[in-house]
């Protein structure tokens, strides 16, 4: 039976985790000097989360681009692109109190995807959007390992748990029919997954089945993913940017569209409701009309 004594310092840790913040505190403060991503945000960022951290799911790093190999780019989006990547070194699991050095595994995060920004995006947005990711860690996202730069475009890349199986919306157009696809169990998943989101008062604004990716559908590992356009509840509320309308517009609340509210939790479930319709049915919401403002009034 594990002793929830750290065998270094004495002091309780997580024995699930084998994780003992002091004692981490302190390693990962003391390798501070060694490292810096160039950007002092950026720094004290990565540094706040490990100072931080009650297990390894909360730890981030800086990780230098040279640990990549096989990088090459398989999406875009409206903010930048995505990259796949091999990860050397693989993510902290815990401290190798026999070897003095981090334990890490490379089982599950020896393929990575790498989030480039566009130079043109603000870069309080990126830090917003990290930020938001990091408070989901392990509950139900996509997991965030660190950051890095592209060396080239110096452009910054959140690193990122690879997603073999893609998105749910190019899954369910190939496997529909396939009945090991048991959708309501799926469903279930996705709910508990946005109901911890909404529980830490975060608002995803953007739900829908291109940001709910998998590494296995088959066995219901769905993470939802993609928080640039997210915002914890009271966050900017003065901001008049943060009042505009984005996101797919099928997906969006009605009230939303009509101005009569922004973004709320209600509203992320709205397109939960959408996304479940589409699970279910195998068709996405009005797929014969334009999106467009008409479209809009309508809905």
């Amino acid at each position: 039976m594990s002793s929830n004594i750290c065998p270094e310092c004495n002091q309780e840790w997580d024995v699930d985790f084998k994780w003992c913040k002091p004692c981490n505190l302190k390693r990962f403060q003391n390798d501070f000097n060694n490292w810096t991503s160039g950007n002092d945000k950026i720094d004290k960022f990565i540094q706040g989360a490990q100072l931080n951290a009650n297990n390894n799911v909360e730890v981030i790093e800086w990780i230098p681009y040279d640990r990549f190999k096989d990088v090459k780019q398989i999406g875009k989006g409206g903010f930048g692109t995505i990259h796949y990547a091999t990860w050397i070194d693989g993510y902290i699991e815990k401290w190798d109190i026999e070897n003095q050095q981090w334990k890490r595994d490379r089982k599950y995060s020896d393929e990575v995807a790498l989030k480039k920004f566009d130079n043109f995006v603000n870069f309080n947005d990126v830090l917003n959007e990290m930020a938001i990711h990091l408070k989901t860690n392990g509950l139900g996202t996509i997991g965030f390992y660190g950051i890095t730069q592209d060396p080239e475009t110096h452009s910054y890349m959140m690193v990122l748990e690879y997603a073999a199986d893609g998105n749910l919306r190019e899954y369910l157009k190939i496997n529909f029919n396939n009945s090991n696809w048991h959708k309501l169990y799926g469903l279930n998943v996705l709910s508990s997954h946005l109901m911890n989101i909404h529980k830490l008062d975060i608002v995803h604004q953007d739900f829908h089945p291109g940001d709910i990716l998998s590494s296995s559908f088959k066995y219901y590992s769905m993470w939802i993913s993609d928080f640039g356009l997210s915002k914890l509840i009271g966050a900017n509320l003065n901001n008049p940017e943060k009042k505009n309308i984005f996101g797919v517009l099928p997906y969006i609340a009605p009230e939303v569209l009509s101005g009569d509210e922004g973004y709320t939790k209600a509203a992320d479930v709205y397109s939960y409701g959408l996304i479940a319709y589409e699970m279910i049915t195998g068709f996405p919401p009005y797929p014969d009309i334009p999106h467009d403002e008409d479209l809009a009034i309508k809905i």
